[in-house]
């Protein structure tokens, strides 16, 4: 997660000492200041901020628009210690969507007041709002609908729990029911009864039979009339009569690749294709592509984790033959022969889900071998 203060005037900068005096060293944030600032004391020497993370040190800038397209390419939040006119009216143009921009806060410059301007529930603005608000003993400013009630949104489940959310455009017909209800009806085929979501009593779980009046389902299933990758995959749709319920998608999946040194983006992206479509899981079910770390330079593998936006994460010969072993998985003597395991594919996708539930074993594909394992815990 990347993050960038924008200050503008002195006494701003002086509430982003406070804020960075308070930053985790292991999150980076970059301080941007107005020109006008240039040449005042160094951030690093101010008293507030001794325990900032090191290395700290600002950016200028004359204009900000001279660095805010940059900053929202790049930045998970943004915090502007300014007017909020001001922030309105230059982040307007960059506006993309829910799923897409950063988490926005804007801080009056006696830091008085955190509000939480964009993406408060998938960018998890409210959250970090209500966090740096305790820092400086400061009052969050928190406007959307459901937490000034004291309700738990979907897409705010979504973004705690790392899940997906299908269609992003439900999100608005859904909040509302739980506003105007109190409560959702929810249907689910992989959340364990110890989980918390099902302890908010505004969220209703239903039994199968009961299936089609649900508004929410949680599921790492394929939805009817999406694709995988240009391919239709069948699996819980639209409701006869009734709207689609809004999906959300644990990320509990891992996705294990052995393959042919060389292999192209297109030729592993097939294979996880055709792969999901077997079982009928959904792309954005998965948490990550996991293999060898013989592998861990394979071009097509890491071009197909970044299309699909999930990490790339590779194991030691060792640990790979030591599930091989502790699983009773399939040998491959040619495998055995070439790197020195009995198998890479099937042992990779179960260290990668914390040594979980084998679900796919491998298949063969053109160059390339794929498993799939599920993950024991979703939290």
């Amino acid at each position: 997660m990347k993050t960038a203060i924008v200050v503008l005037r002195d006494q701003g900068l002086q509430t982003a000492c406070r804020i960075i005096g308070k930053w985790s060293e292991e999150e980076p944030v970059s301080l941007y200041l107005h020109r006008r600032l240039e040449g005042q004391e160094h951030v690093q020497e101010r008293e507030e901020v001794k325990e900032a993370p090191p290395g700290l040190r600002p950016h200028y800038f004359d204009k900000l628009n001279d660095v805010l397209p940059k900053l929202w390419e790049s930045s998970s939040l943004l915090i502007f210690i300014m007017a909020t006119g001001i922030v309105v009216r230059h982040i307007a143009p960059f506006l993309q969507g829910k799923d897409r921009d950063p988490a926005v806060l804007v801080l009056d410059e006696k830091g008085e007041f955190v509000i939480s301007l964009l993406s408060g529930h998938l960018g998890g603005a409210n959250a970090w709002a209500k966090s740096v608000a305790q820092w400086i003993n400061a009052r969050p400013v928190i406007t959307t609908a459901t937490d000034v009630q004291g309700l738990t949104a979907p897409d705010e489940y979504a973004r705690r729990f790392g899940w997906s959310v299908e269609p992003l455009s439900g999100l608005k017909e859904v909040n509302s029911l739980l506003l105007e209800q109190g409560y959702l009806k929810v249907w689910t085929d992989c959340l364990p009864e110890e989980h918390p979501l099902r302890q908010d009593p505004h969220y209703h779980f239903l039994e199968d039979d009961d299936q089609e009046h649900a508004q929410l389902w949680i599921t790492a299933k394929q939805v009817s009339g999406n694709e995988v990758f240009g391919h239709e995959v069948p699996g819980p749709g639209q409701l006869q009569g009734k709207s689609r319920p809004l999906h959300l998608l644990p990320r509990i999946f891992g996705i294990g690749i052995g393959c042919r040194r060389g292999v192209s983006r297109e030729q592993v992206m097939e294979a996880i294709a055709g792969s999901l479509r077997q079982v009928g899981i959904s792309p954005k079910s998965i948490r990550g592509l996991y293999s060898i770390e013989l592998k861990a330079d394979e071009a097509g593998i890491i071009e197909a984790a970044q299309t699909l936006g999930i990490p790339f994460h590779t194991f030691s010969a060792q640990a790979i033959q030591n599930m091989n072993e502790q699983r009773g998985l399939r040998p491959s003597e040619y495998v055995k022969e070439k790197i020195g395991v009995d198998g890479v594919c099937e042992a990779a996708s179960l260290l990668g889900t914390s040594q979980g539930e084998l679900v796919l074993p491998k298949q063969k594909w053109n160059g390339v071998t794929v498993a799939i394992s599920k993950a024991k815990s979703m939290w």
